[in-house]
Protein backbone atom coordinates (compact mmCIF):
# COMPACT_ATOMS: atom_id res chain seq x y z
CA UNK A 1 0.00 0.00 0.00
CA UNK A 2 1.16 3.53 -0.80
CA UNK A 3 0.64 5.77 2.25
CA UNK A 4 1.06 9.55 2.24
CA UNK A 5 1.60 11.69 5.33
CA UNK A 6 0.57 15.26 4.52
CA UNK A 7 2.17 17.53 7.13
CA UNK A 8 3.11 21.19 6.55
CA UNK A 9 6.05 21.90 8.85
CA UNK A 10 9.64 20.73 8.55
CA UNK A 11 10.08 20.48 12.33
CA UNK A 12 10.33 17.06 13.92
CA UNK A 13 7.32 15.15 15.23
CA UNK A 14 8.33 11.94 17.01
CA UNK A 15 4.79 10.52 16.84
CA UNK A 16 4.51 10.98 13.07
CA UNK A 17 8.07 9.80 12.48
CA UNK A 18 7.26 6.69 14.51
CA UNK A 19 4.25 5.87 12.34
CA UNK A 20 6.18 6.40 9.12
CA UNK A 21 8.97 4.17 10.36
CA UNK A 22 6.52 1.47 11.45
CA UNK A 23 4.56 1.48 8.19
CA UNK A 24 7.81 1.24 6.25
CA UNK A 25 8.88 -1.77 8.32
CA UNK A 26 5.50 -3.37 7.62
CA UNK A 27 6.24 -3.28 3.89
CA UNK A 28 4.23 -0.23 2.86
CA UNK A 29 5.63 2.48 0.61
CA UNK A 30 5.52 5.70 2.62
CA UNK A 31 5.60 9.29 1.41
CA UNK A 32 5.84 12.62 3.24
CA UNK A 33 4.59 15.78 1.54
CA UNK A 34 5.08 19.16 3.25
CA UNK A 35 4.86 22.88 2.69
CA UNK A 36 8.15 24.15 4.16
CA UNK A 37 11.60 23.59 2.74
CA UNK A 38 13.04 20.23 3.72
CA UNK A 39 14.21 20.10 7.32
CA UNK A 40 14.72 17.84 10.36
CA UNK A 41 11.59 15.70 9.93
CA UNK A 42 12.47 14.88 6.34
CA UNK A 43 16.03 13.92 7.28
CA UNK A 44 14.72 11.76 10.12
CA UNK A 45 12.29 9.71 8.02
CA UNK A 46 14.35 9.40 4.86
CA UNK A 47 16.60 6.95 6.74
CA UNK A 48 13.56 4.62 6.94
CA UNK A 49 13.07 4.74 3.18
CA UNK A 50 10.34 7.41 3.23
CA UNK A 51 10.13 9.47 0.05
CA UNK A 52 9.89 13.17 0.93
CA UNK A 53 8.77 16.17 -1.09
CA UNK A 54 7.71 19.77 -0.38
CA UNK A 55 5.63 22.25 -2.32
CA UNK A 56 4.99 25.92 -1.63
CA UNK A 57 3.05 28.07 -4.13
CA UNK A 58 4.53 31.39 -5.15
CA UNK A 59 1.26 33.13 -4.25
CA UNK A 60 0.79 34.41 -0.71
CA UNK A 61 -1.89 33.03 1.62
CA UNK A 62 -5.08 33.54 -0.37
CA UNK A 63 -7.75 31.45 -2.10
CA UNK A 64 -5.25 30.93 -4.94
CA UNK A 65 -2.62 29.70 -2.47
CA UNK A 66 -4.94 26.96 -1.20
CA UNK A 67 -6.20 26.14 -4.68
CA UNK A 68 -2.64 25.56 -5.90
CA UNK A 69 -1.98 23.30 -2.90
CA UNK A 70 -5.16 21.35 -3.62
CA UNK A 71 -4.24 20.90 -7.27
CA UNK A 72 -0.71 19.81 -6.39
CA UNK A 73 -1.89 17.35 -3.73
CA UNK A 74 -4.38 15.73 -6.12
CA UNK A 75 -1.70 15.50 -8.80
CA UNK A 76 0.81 14.05 -6.30
CA UNK A 77 -1.65 11.36 -5.20
CA UNK A 78 -2.34 10.34 -8.79
CA UNK A 79 1.32 10.41 -9.79
CA UNK A 80 2.38 8.17 -6.90
CA UNK A 81 -0.78 6.05 -6.86
CA UNK A 82 -1.46 6.91 -3.22
CA UNK A 83 -3.96 4.61 -1.51
CA UNK A 84 -4.21 6.29 1.91
CA UNK A 85 -3.58 9.86 3.09
CA UNK A 86 -3.06 10.92 6.69
CA UNK A 87 -3.59 14.69 6.73
CA UNK A 88 -2.23 16.51 9.79
CA UNK A 89 -3.04 20.01 11.17
CA UNK A 90 -5.75 22.44 10.15
CA UNK A 91 -4.16 24.20 7.10
CA UNK A 92 -3.45 20.97 5.22
CA UNK A 93 -6.73 19.45 6.37
CA UNK A 94 -8.50 22.34 4.64
CA UNK A 95 -6.67 21.46 1.44
CA UNK A 96 -7.27 17.72 1.85
CA UNK A 97 -11.06 17.88 2.18
CA UNK A 98 -11.24 19.36 -1.32
CA UNK A 99 -8.45 17.34 -2.96
CA UNK A 100 -10.10 14.06 -1.86
CA UNK A 101 -12.87 14.53 -4.41
CA UNK A 102 -10.42 14.29 -7.32
CA UNK A 103 -8.47 11.15 -6.39
CA UNK A 104 -9.10 7.52 -5.47
CA UNK A 105 -7.06 7.68 -2.26
CA UNK A 106 -8.84 7.37 1.08
CA UNK A 107 -8.25 10.50 3.21
CA UNK A 108 -8.13 10.58 7.01
CA UNK A 109 -8.32 14.04 8.58
CA UNK A 110 -6.19 13.98 11.74
CA UNK A 111 -7.37 16.59 14.21
CA UNK A 112 -4.88 18.00 16.72
CA UNK A 113 -6.94 20.43 18.81
CA UNK A 114 -9.97 20.17 21.04
CA UNK A 115 -11.89 23.32 22.02
CA UNK A 116 -9.15 25.93 21.63
CA UNK A 117 -10.32 27.22 18.24
CA UNK A 118 -14.03 27.20 19.03
CA UNK A 119 -13.43 29.07 22.29
CA UNK A 120 -10.87 31.45 20.77
CA UNK A 121 -11.10 34.69 18.82
CA UNK A 122 -9.67 33.57 15.46
CA UNK A 123 -12.76 33.64 13.26
CA UNK A 124 -10.84 32.47 10.20
CA UNK A 125 -9.72 29.32 12.06
CA UNK A 126 -13.32 28.74 13.12
CA UNK A 127 -14.47 28.95 9.50
CA UNK A 128 -11.76 26.49 8.47
CA UNK A 129 -12.93 24.01 11.11
CA UNK A 130 -16.54 24.27 9.93
CA UNK A 131 -15.51 23.58 6.33
CA UNK A 132 -13.26 20.67 7.33
CA UNK A 133 -16.04 19.20 9.49
CA UNK A 134 -18.55 19.59 6.66
CA UNK A 135 -16.51 18.00 3.87
CA UNK A 136 -14.23 15.61 5.73
CA UNK A 137 -15.34 12.00 5.35
CA UNK A 138 -13.08 10.26 7.85
CA UNK A 139 -11.41 11.60 10.98
CA UNK A 140 -8.79 10.40 13.45
CA UNK A 141 -8.70 12.02 16.90
CA UNK A 142 -6.09 11.39 19.63
CA UNK A 143 -8.23 11.59 22.78
CA UNK A 144 -11.73 11.27 24.23
CA UNK A 145 -11.73 15.04 24.76
CA UNK A 146 -11.24 15.71 21.04
CA UNK A 147 -13.78 13.02 20.13
CA UNK A 148 -16.39 14.67 22.36
CA UNK A 149 -15.59 18.11 20.96
CA UNK A 150 -15.77 16.97 17.35
CA UNK A 151 -18.82 14.71 17.55
CA UNK A 152 -20.96 16.03 20.40
CA UNK A 153 -20.13 19.74 20.40
CA UNK A 154 -19.37 20.46 16.74
CA UNK A 155 -21.86 17.90 15.43
CA UNK A 156 -19.65 15.76 13.19
CA UNK A 157 -21.93 12.74 13.13
CA UNK A 158 -22.73 9.97 10.67
CA UNK A 159 -19.10 10.01 9.59
CA UNK A 160 -16.16 7.74 10.42
CA UNK A 161 -14.41 9.11 13.51
CA UNK A 162 -11.69 6.91 15.00
CA UNK A 163 -10.03 7.52 18.36
CA UNK A 164 -6.40 6.40 18.13
CA UNK A 165 -3.71 7.40 20.61
CA UNK A 166 -0.55 9.05 19.42
CA UNK A 167 2.17 6.46 18.86
CA UNK A 168 5.79 6.85 19.96
CA UNK A 169 8.97 4.87 19.65
CA UNK A 170 10.42 6.45 22.76
CA UNK A 171 13.87 5.00 22.19
CA UNK A 172 14.15 7.34 19.18
CA UNK A 173 14.50 10.33 21.50
CA UNK A 174 18.10 11.58 21.71
CA UNK A 175 20.22 10.65 24.73
CA UNK A 176 20.33 13.18 27.54
CA UNK A 177 23.25 15.57 27.86
CA UNK A 178 23.97 14.81 31.51
CA UNK A 179 26.44 17.67 31.81
CA UNK A 180 23.74 20.12 30.74
CA UNK A 181 21.27 18.60 33.20
CA UNK A 182 23.78 19.14 36.01
CA UNK A 183 24.41 22.72 34.86
CA UNK A 184 20.68 23.50 34.90
CA UNK A 185 20.30 22.00 38.36
CA UNK A 186 23.22 24.05 39.70
CA UNK A 187 21.67 27.27 38.33
CA UNK A 188 18.75 26.89 40.73
CA UNK A 189 20.50 24.97 43.49
CA UNK A 190 18.70 25.07 46.81
CA UNK A 191 15.36 25.86 45.23
CA UNK A 192 12.41 23.77 44.09
CA UNK A 193 12.85 23.77 40.32
CA UNK A 194 9.75 23.80 38.14
CA UNK A 195 9.66 23.47 34.36
CA UNK A 196 6.94 24.55 31.92
CA UNK A 197 7.06 23.84 28.18
CA UNK A 198 4.58 25.28 25.67
CA UNK A 199 3.90 28.14 23.31
CA UNK A 200 2.97 31.53 24.70
CA UNK A 201 -0.66 31.58 23.64
CA UNK A 202 -3.79 32.29 25.72
CA UNK A 203 -4.86 28.70 26.46
CA UNK A 204 -1.48 27.94 28.12
CA UNK A 205 -2.35 30.47 30.85
CA UNK A 206 1.17 31.68 31.61
CA UNK A 207 -0.26 34.80 33.24
CA UNK A 208 -1.98 32.61 35.83
CA UNK A 209 1.16 30.53 36.32
CA UNK A 210 3.28 33.63 36.94
CA UNK A 211 0.72 34.92 39.45
CA UNK A 212 1.00 31.57 41.21
CA UNK A 213 4.80 31.79 41.31
CA UNK A 214 4.47 35.30 42.76
CA UNK A 215 2.24 34.03 45.55
CA UNK A 216 4.65 31.18 46.31
CA UNK A 217 7.52 33.65 46.63
CA UNK A 218 5.41 35.87 48.89
CA UNK A 219 4.83 32.84 51.12
CA UNK A 220 8.56 32.22 51.35
CA UNK A 221 8.69 29.09 49.18
CA UNK A 222 12.14 28.67 47.56
CA UNK A 223 10.89 28.22 44.00
CA UNK A 224 12.38 28.75 40.54
CA UNK A 225 10.79 27.99 37.16
CA UNK A 226 12.39 27.47 33.76
CA UNK A 227 9.93 28.32 30.97
CA UNK A 228 10.63 26.88 27.52
CA UNK A 229 8.93 28.14 24.38
CA UNK A 230 8.10 31.16 22.26
CA UNK A 231 4.90 32.73 21.03
CA UNK A 232 2.90 35.94 20.66
CA UNK A 233 2.40 36.50 24.41
CA UNK A 234 6.05 36.08 25.40
CA UNK A 235 6.85 39.78 25.82
CA UNK A 236 3.63 40.33 27.76
CA UNK A 237 4.58 37.59 30.23
CA UNK A 238 8.13 38.94 30.52
CA UNK A 239 6.65 42.32 31.44
CA UNK A 240 4.46 40.64 34.05
CA UNK A 241 7.54 38.97 35.58
CA UNK A 242 9.40 42.30 35.68
CA UNK A 243 6.44 44.11 37.25
CA UNK A 244 6.21 41.45 39.97
CA UNK A 245 10.00 41.55 40.51
CA UNK A 246 10.34 37.83 39.85
CA UNK A 247 13.48 37.90 37.71
CA UNK A 248 15.37 35.79 40.27
CA UNK A 249 12.63 33.16 40.22
CA UNK A 250 11.75 32.89 36.50
CA UNK A 251 14.06 32.03 33.61
CA UNK A 252 12.83 32.35 30.03
CA UNK A 253 14.77 29.77 28.06
CA UNK A 254 13.03 30.43 24.74
CA UNK A 255 13.16 27.87 21.94
CA UNK A 256 15.54 25.00 22.61
CA UNK A 257 16.08 21.49 21.32
CA UNK A 258 17.18 20.49 24.83
CA UNK A 259 13.70 20.26 26.32
CA UNK A 260 14.38 16.85 27.87
CA UNK A 261 17.39 18.15 29.78
CA UNK A 262 15.39 20.99 31.33
CA UNK A 263 12.57 18.65 32.31
CA UNK A 264 15.00 16.12 33.75
CA UNK A 265 16.60 18.84 35.89
CA UNK A 266 13.21 19.82 37.37
CA UNK A 267 11.53 18.67 40.55
CA UNK A 268 8.12 19.11 38.88
CA UNK A 269 6.90 19.63 35.31
CA UNK A 270 3.93 22.01 35.36
CA UNK A 271 1.25 22.41 32.69
CA UNK A 272 -1.49 25.02 33.29
CA UNK A 273 -3.08 24.70 29.84
CA UNK A 274 -6.88 24.57 29.72
CA UNK A 275 -7.08 23.15 26.19
CA UNK A 276 -5.13 20.30 24.57
CA UNK A 277 -5.66 17.41 22.18
CA UNK A 278 -2.95 15.06 23.44
CA UNK A 279 0.05 16.85 24.87
CA UNK A 280 3.44 15.30 24.08
CA UNK A 281 5.47 17.17 26.69
CA UNK A 282 3.84 15.41 29.64
CA UNK A 283 4.42 12.01 28.01
CA UNK A 284 8.09 12.91 27.58
CA UNK A 285 8.25 13.93 31.24
CA UNK A 286 6.77 10.55 32.07
CA UNK A 287 9.46 8.70 30.16
CA UNK A 288 11.96 10.66 32.28
CA UNK A 289 10.04 9.54 35.39
CA UNK A 290 9.44 13.14 36.42
CA UNK A 291 6.44 14.13 38.57
CA UNK A 292 3.93 16.30 36.70
CA UNK A 293 1.08 18.68 37.56
CA UNK A 294 -1.68 19.02 34.95
CA UNK A 295 -5.30 20.18 34.87
CA UNK A 296 -8.31 17.89 34.74
CA UNK A 297 -10.65 17.73 31.73
CA UNK A 298 -7.80 18.77 29.42
CA UNK A 299 -6.71 16.61 26.48
CA UNK A 300 -6.09 13.00 27.47
CA UNK A 301 -4.52 13.65 30.88
CA UNK A 302 -7.47 12.07 32.69
CA UNK A 303 -7.05 8.93 30.59
CA UNK A 304 -3.58 8.03 31.88
CA UNK A 305 -2.93 10.18 34.96
CA UNK A 306 -4.74 9.61 38.25
CA UNK A 307 -4.36 12.28 40.90
CA UNK A 308 -1.79 11.29 43.48
CA UNK A 309 -0.84 8.10 41.63
CA UNK A 310 0.74 8.92 38.25
CA UNK A 311 0.90 12.65 38.92
CA UNK A 312 -0.94 15.66 40.31
CA UNK A 313 -4.24 16.50 38.60
CA UNK A 314 -5.38 20.02 39.45
CA UNK A 315 -8.72 21.73 39.00
CA UNK A 316 -8.87 23.39 35.58
CA UNK A 317 -11.00 26.18 37.03
CA UNK A 318 -8.64 27.04 39.91
CA UNK A 319 -5.22 25.33 39.76
CA UNK A 320 -3.42 28.13 41.60
CA UNK A 321 -4.14 27.03 45.16
CA UNK A 322 -3.49 23.38 44.30
CA UNK A 323 -0.10 24.04 42.72
CA UNK A 324 1.00 25.99 45.79
CA UNK A 325 0.00 23.04 47.96
CA UNK A 326 1.89 20.63 45.68
CA UNK A 327 5.07 22.72 45.86
CA UNK A 328 4.72 22.89 49.64
CA UNK A 329 4.62 19.07 49.67
CA UNK A 330 7.72 18.84 47.49
CA UNK A 331 9.49 21.38 49.70
CA UNK A 332 8.83 19.12 52.69
CA UNK A 333 9.91 15.88 50.98
CA UNK A 334 11.22 15.79 47.40
CA UNK A 335 11.59 12.01 47.50
CA UNK A 336 7.86 11.42 48.08
CA UNK A 337 6.93 12.30 44.49
CA UNK A 338 9.49 10.09 42.76
CA UNK A 339 7.24 7.02 42.77
CA UNK A 340 4.67 9.07 40.84
CA UNK A 341 7.18 9.50 38.04
CA UNK A 342 7.86 5.76 37.94
CA UNK A 343 4.14 5.00 37.70
CA UNK A 344 3.66 7.71 35.07
CA UNK A 345 6.32 6.13 32.87
CA UNK A 346 4.54 2.77 33.07
CA UNK A 347 1.22 4.37 32.13
CA UNK A 348 2.73 6.30 29.22
CA UNK A 349 4.39 3.17 27.81
CA UNK A 350 1.15 1.18 28.11
CA UNK A 351 -0.94 3.80 26.33
CA UNK A 352 1.39 5.36 23.76
CA UNK A 353 4.18 2.95 22.78
CA UNK A 354 3.88 2.19 19.08
CA UNK A 355 3.70 -1.54 19.79
CA UNK A 356 0.45 -0.94 21.68
CA UNK A 357 -1.07 1.50 19.19
CA UNK A 358 -0.15 0.28 15.71
CA UNK A 359 -2.93 -2.33 15.60
CA UNK A 360 -5.52 0.45 15.66
CA UNK A 361 -3.86 2.01 12.61
CA UNK A 362 -3.73 -1.38 10.88
CA UNK A 363 -7.50 -1.59 11.22
CA UNK A 364 -7.83 1.66 9.26
CA UNK A 365 -6.73 0.03 6.00
CA UNK A 366 -7.71 -3.57 6.66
Amino acid sequence: MNILFYFPTSERSISLETLMEEFSKMGHTVFLLGWDSKGPIHTAVEQFGVSTQTFTPKSAFSPLFYFEHMRYLASYCKRHQIDLVYSHTQPVNFVSVFAQFFVKAKFYICRHHSDYIMNGSNNNAKRFDKIINRFGKRFIVPSKKVYHQLVEVEGVKNKEVRLINYAYRFENYPALDEALVLKIKKASSGKITLCAVSRFIPCKRYDLLIDTISEMVAQGLPVHINILGVGPLLEQVKTQVANLDLQDHVTFVGFTKRVLEYMNAADLVVHFSDSEASNSVIKEAGILEKPVAVCNDVGDFDDYIRNGIEGFVMSKENPKKELIYIVEQINTDKEATKTMGVRLKKSVLQNFSVENVIQAYSEVYS
